[in-house]
């Protein structure tokens, strides 16, 4: 059996959860029509989940990042225009 790309041998740990009715029907139909298990739909739903989270902090960061690139080049806007202005081309 795998669960995604995992091949069954790579190790897992058996979980008992809890879901809604509803919701545990929406994977047992979303397994049988991928042709997978529902550990299978589960797997990839979480690994989806993780993998959004890691980008929306890599995209915080990089926003983070640019604010502060954006303070440090207007706070030297002033200073960097006259060293500009004094160049001889």
């Amino acid at each position: 059996m795998t669960y995604g790309s995992h091949p069954a041998s790579a190790g897992h740990t058996k979980l008992s959860i809890t879901l809604p009715v509803e919701l545990a029907d929406e994977v047992r139909t979303a397994a049988q029509a991928s042709g997978t298990s529902v550990s299978g739909v589960i797997a990839a739903a979480l690994r989806s989940t993780i993998a959004r989270a890691d980008q929306d902090r890599v995209d915080a960061a990089l926003e983070a990042q640019n604010d502060e690139n954006l303070a440090w080049a207007d706070a030297f806007a002033d200073q960097t225009a006259r060293l500009w202005s004094k160049l001889e081309w």
